[in-house]
Parts: structure tokens; C-alpha cells; sequence
């Protein structure tokens, strides 16, 4: 059996195919895969049509669509095709006519599908308050952690921790608000990610200790993991959350947004906090640095939590769907 991957274009992103790299790491010992990325980046209409067409001339025993690109389900052999669907926020800041053609491309596509796979509840909820589909054609399988993350246990510096943070420039990871929560604590802010204007000159003004980097490797991340001392995730909104079991992986105390899909992802293994309010942000953080044990418990719990994300499991559940599909 044979199974094609299609990515979208790497312009576009890569935190999707970060993800179903790792997948293929795991099912390419049980499959023969490929991985086939889209010529054309835009999502015009002649952006999609050219995509499509070209996916369709791609096609293997089992189609995968790791995700964005739904609309391919209108090109593709329904009958043996699989669509991960990692959020549809985008459709909620959307309006008019667009937001009726993104809804027919991004959404209604997903009841052609053989199998949709949602990444949380929360993504699935997202869809299913919009369209329906039948109970035997929708799962949930989480992102697993990549094996690259690994236990690496390490001395917490409660004199100046250094508080690691993804995503310098998207306004939704909320770093203007960690800028704010952490003026006034002890500590070192190391920032992944081109910085905002905004968010510069906020630095600036909280005269915050930071330090930033981007475009880094995927071993050059796993490094910025073990380096922390804190992963800082307090995100306004996401699909699922990989920093937080990234850190828990590494064994990194996790502070996260209380908020789906955030706390699902998190088992009780990472401090919750109220994403729009400053002050609980800043009450997290002078709880983790001050209470040893506290701290202790939490990060215990987020190894014990970071078990289920283990890419074996993960590649059990998808190799059980691809198996199914064939038997059809």
C-alpha cells in the first residue's frame, strides 16, 4: 500500500509539515509513503485549480492532505482519501462573498472526504458547528512530538530563568502581553521569531532582558528547548498547541492559555492562565519561580501527559485508519 502526503506549499508554512514529517517518520515503517508538496503557494482560484490539478496526477493508493489545502478534496478520489484539519479560524474573521467561497473550499469540501481527521476536540467542534458529517467518517488523532525532543532535566535558575517563547511577529501567541506580565521579574526572555514593531519598542519601554532568533533549525529549536528554563505559550488561539508538549517532552515547566485547546493539550501538565489578563500571567510566572514544589508537580505531570503524543501511538492510530480505507 502506497501513501502520498500532500503539503501544502512551503511559502505558505511550515509548521504543518513539521508535523507530518514526523507522522511519515513513523508510518514509513509500516508504508511506502511519498511526500508531495504544491506548486503554486497563492489560494486564488487559479492558484487552487492548478494545485488540484496537478495533486490529482499524484495520486497513490491513499491520499493524504496534511492539512490548509481541503479544497483538493474536489480533485482528489474521494473514496480513498484522507484530510487532516488542523483549524478553520481563519473562516470566523471572514465576511461576504469570500467568506462564502472559503466556506465552500475549506469546509463544505471536508463531507467528500473518506476520513477527516481533527487534531483536537476544539478543531472538530470548529467544523461541526458549521456542517455535518457522519459519526464513522470523522477521528480524532493528535500531533504526536517529534522523537527529537527528549528528557533532558536541568537546574532551574530561580535567580534569572530564562523564559522561552515561540513566535516573535503573530499577534495571537500574545507576547506583547508576556512583555507586560514579566516587567518587574528577574528573568531572560528569549524570543523565536521576527519581532513586530510594536512588540520591539515594547521591549524597550519594560527595558525587558531578552534576546530574539529566527529561522532556526529544527535542531536548533529542540536546543532552545533544553537551553529554557520555562515555555511560554499563553496563546490567544490555536489548533492544538505544540510548544506545550515540546516542553513537557523536554521536561520544561509549560505555561499555557486556560482556554481549548490549550488545557486539553496540557492534561494537567502545565499552569493555566487567562490569556487577556496581564496580571494572571504575572502571577503564573512569580509562582513557578518561587515555589519549587509547585513547580516539581507540574512538570511531572507534563511528562506523564507528553506519553500520549509519543509518535508510536500516533502512528498506531493513523496506520488503523489506513487499513481500514484499504479494506473498503
Amino acid at each position: 500500500m502506497r501513501i502520498n502526503y500532500f503539503f501544502r506549499h512551503p511559502k505558505v508554512g511550515f509548521s504543518i509539515q513539521r508535523v507530518f514529517q514526523t507522522v511519515n517518520l513513523g508510518v514509513k515503517k509500516v508504508f511506502e509513503t511519498e511526500e508531495t508538496f504544491l506548486p503554486n503557494p497563492k489560494s486564488n482560484i487559479p492558484a487552487i485549480f492548478k494545485n488540484g490539478m496537478f495533486a490529482r496526477k499524484k495520486q497513490l493508493d491513499i491520499n493524504h492532505i496534511t492539512g490548509d489545502a481541503h479544497y483538493l478534496l474536489y480533485f482528489l478520489n474521494t473514496s480513498k482519501t484522507v484530510v487532516t484539519v488542523h483549524d478553520i479560524m481563519y473562516y470566523s474573521y471572514l465576511s461576504g462573498i469570500k467568506k462564502k467561497l472559503w466556506k465552500i473550499l475549506y469546509i463544505d469540501s471536508l463531507t467528500r472526504a473518506e476520513k477527516v481527521v481533527f487534531i483536537s476536540e476544539f478543531a472538530q467542534q470548529q467544523v461541526l458547528n458549521e456542517i455535518n458529517l457522519a459519526q464513522n467518517q470523522y477521528s480524532i488523532i493528535p500531533n504526536p512530538v517529534s522523537p527529537d525532543f527528549t528528557l533532558k532535566p536541568k537546574k532551574f535558575n530561580k535567580v534569572k530563568p530564562v523564559i522561552l517563547h515561540i513566535g516573535g511577529k503573530m499577534e495571537r501567541k500574545n507576547l506583547a502581553r508576556t512583555i507586560q506580565a514579566l516587567e518587574n521579574i528577574s528573568c531572560h526572555l528569549r524570543i523565536i521569531g521576527k519581532l513586530s514593531e510594536k512588540n520591539s519598542q515594547l521591549l524597550q519601554e519594560c527595558k525587558t532582558d531578552f534576546s530574539n532568533a529566527f529561522n532556526l533549525t529544527n535542531e536548533e529549536i529542540v536546543m532552545e528547548y533544553e537551553n529554557c528554563d520555562i515555555v511560554n505559550f499563553p496563546s490567544l488561539f490555536e489548533g492544538f498547541g505544540m510548544p506545550i508538549i515540546e516542553g513537557q517532552a523536554v521536561g520544561r515547566i509549560v505555561v499555557t492559555s486556560n482556554i481549548p485547546p490549550m488545557n486539553q493539550v496540557a492534561g494537567g501538565g502545565a499552569v493555566l492562565v487567562e490569556p487577556t489578563d496581564i496580571t494572571s500571567i504575572k502571577n503564573a510566572y512569580e509562582d513557578i519561580i518561587t515555589n519549587a514544589v509547585f513547580r516539581e508537580e507540574i512538570i511531572q505531570q507534563g511528562i506523564k501527559n507528553v506519553e500520549k503524543y509519543k509518535l508510536s501511538t500516533i502512528t498506531n492510530q493513523y496506520a488503523t485508519l489506513y487499513n481500514e480505507l484499504i479494506e473498503k
